[in-house]
């Protein structure tokens, strides 16, 4: 197996882990006859802005080790997962926390709005985590 299916197989084992909230979840809201509340759970975007920190550490930590790459691309890796995965998770979990404690369900677009980021996100740590642990395993 290449070094980068090794990786790539470990990253993915670990965002089964930011998976599992999500599957208990489903399967609590499936046994209280209620699984339509599934992607109202704050869970989807408490998992993307954890993976995409995750994704952060994993990439400036791949550099800091390997210190190969060029400043211009690793700052604009670096404002892209910020700006468009971190602060918007953000973002989107304190308002579907505030709608839930507010007893009103999350609109349609928030909750699409969460899946779209967790699943962004968890590309984003599998592309950013596998450049990192190859930058490190480099030296």
């Amino acid at each position: 197996m290449a070094e980068r299916a090794r990786v790539l197989s470990g990253l993915a084992a670990e965002v089964a882990f930011a998976v599992l909230p999500l599957l208990v979840v489903l399967i609590v809201l499936a046994h209280a006859d209620h699984p339509r509340k599934f992607f109202m759970s704050a869970e989807w975007s408490f998992g993307a802005a954890i993976l995409s920190g995750q994704s952060l550490v994993k990439f400036v930590s791949g550099l800091a080790r390997g210190g190969k790459a060029a400043r211009g691309p690793v700052a604009l890796v670096l404002a892209v997962v910020i700006v468009f995965g971190l602060v918007p998770s953000l973002l989107v979990l304190y308002m579907t926390l505030e709608t839930i404690e507010t007893q009103i369900d999350p609109s349609r677009w928030l909750q699409t709005f969460q899946v779209v980021l967790f699943c962004g996100a968890a590309v984003m740590y599998l592309l950013l985590g596998t450049i990192g642990e190859l930058w490190t395993r480099e030296n």
